[in-house]
């Protein structure tokens, strides 16, 4: 730029164009990109809501959210989908088929877990132990509706025993977050009667429940002739 003329302007940009701060403009990524970067976990649930919808949904999952709740949702029929606010029929189909296979995993999930209210239902969870030529030590770990939520296989022991420490007993039910549990053990040589090491043991291990809030609800002895229940015969 020449000193004589102070008006002359440089021929680089054009005079409108000098001084100009560039605009970013920050684009939010959809639903659908967040989710394949950050994986369905990052999205909350009115996002996983609005894209098994489709398109921008995401008022309807709101709406249809603050109506219902979580919860609410899974009772809602086809018709009672398709009739909320802003709802299209093709994301309400979508969401009911959704929906569907989630009250189908839960119907499995329920079916797949054996209610234990009885000795005699315990027994046919253990009796497989009965033909094992050494003693095996089992856990059965329940819900609060006395579900079976896991099985374990605590210890295997020798021709007539099998002892382990309570806190080897406990663990599987902190870990499965156990209302309570029930023990079964065979006994190689036939006999279903508990041995006062049995019954010491068995006394052992409820103590270390009920300090932890835990609660065994029962011991079987199974051997290849019936099993003999601790709490039936009053041993607990």
């Amino acid at each position: 730029m020449s000193d004589e003329n102070p008006s002359a302007v440089s021929e680089a940009l054009p005079a409108n164009a000098l001084y100009v701060v560039p605009q970013h403009v920050e684009h939010k990524p959809s639903l659908r990109t967040k989710l394949e970067h950050r994986g369905p976990a990052a999205l909350a649930t009115t996002e996983l809501v609005a894209l098994i919808l489709g398109g921008d949904a995401k008022r309807a999952a709101q709406t249809l959210l603050r109506r219902h709740g979580l919860a609410g949702i899974t009772s809602l029929s086809l018709a009672e989908l398709r009739s909320a606010p802003s709802m299209g029929k093709a994301g309400a189909s979508r969401l009911a088929a959704v929906l569907e296979l989630h009250r189908r995993l839960v119907r499995e999930a329920s079916a797949e877990r054996p209610r234990l209210s009885r000795p005699a239902e315990v027994f046919r969870e253990v009796r497989d132990i009965w033909r094992a030529r050494k003693e095996h030590l089992v856990g059965l770990y329940l819900d609060a509706q006395n579900n079976l939520i896991h099985r374990e296989t605590v210890s295997i022991g020798s021709l007539n025993t099998t002892r382990t420490h309570p806190r080897e007993i406990l663990f599987p039910a902190i870990q499965h977050a156990a209302l309570g549990f029930i023990l079964s053990h065979n006994h190689p040589s036939g006999s279903v009667e508990p041995s006062p090491e049995d019954l010491e043991f068995t006394a052992a291990v409820k103590r270390a429940g009920e300090l932890m809030g835990i609660e065994l609800y029962d011991h079987l002895v199974v051997s290849a002739y019936g099993f003999t229940s601790m709490r039936e015969r009053g041993l607990l």
